[in-house]
């Protein structure tokens, strides 16, 4: 049987508003257009309301937001139909950074990114030895390992797969779809109160 299409809509609506594309994107993801939609009505919240929001942290705000992502990721990982679609979080340096950032991503985004650059890695390897780096394989590896942009693209089947799955969750399990509104929810409320303090340029 079809799922009815108000709940359909409301739920893409609820994607849009950041909670697949930055949860399992991470939390800076360079194919996002400032332009769009989602980031256009987050900023449009009632003054009174952003600075009823003003009052909260913008730290505690993340850290709601990070304790009720585990929660919708733990729901998610029990309910799913395959654990190639399991959700899992982690800190982890940017490239070529020391700047920490928490990511989450599907089991399938992370198996293929190994299998695409198991052999990058392996000519990187061999580019360090007793004797120093040599420049000429380091460079080679380097050139031959695709970024999670590139992985992303690869796994586009997979991403609407899972988009699916978590539609049928949500139209079955109504503790998932609670908690899934209010991470949107508290992703809006931590734009508009980012946005207020610092401007839509930050």
């Amino acid at each position: 049987m079809g799922l009815n299409k108000v709940f359909r809509s409301k739920f893409l609506l609820y994607l849009l508003v950041g909670v697949i594309p930055v949860c399992l994107y991470g939390q800076e993801d360079e194919n996002s257009d400032p332009n769009q939609e989602p980031q256009e009505t987050a900023s449009q919240r009632p003054i009174e309301e952003i600075r009823v929001i003003g009052e909260r942290s913008l730290s505690n705000l993340r850290n709601e937001i990070r304790r009720e992502e585990e929660n919708l990721y733990r729901i998610f990982n029990e309910l799913n139909s395959h654990d190639r679609f399991d959700i899992k979080c982690k800190v982890e340096r940017r490239t070529w950074s020391y700047i920490l950032a928490r990511n989450c991503y599907p089991k399938f985004f992370t198996d293929l990114r190994m299998a695409e650059n198991r052999f990058a890695l392996s000519e990187l390897r061999q580019a360090f030895s007793m004797d120093g780096v040599d420049p000429a394989l380091f460079d080679m590896g380097m050139e031959k390992i695709k970024n999670d942009r590139e992985i992303r693209e690869l796994a586009a089947g997979d991403y609407q797969a899972l988009s699916e799955e978590m539609l049928r969750i949500a139209s079955e399990n109504p503790e998932y779809l609670q908690i899934l509104m209010k991470v949107a929810d508290l992703k809006a409320n931590y734009q508009a109160a980012h946005e207020e303090r610092f401007g839509s340029d930050n």
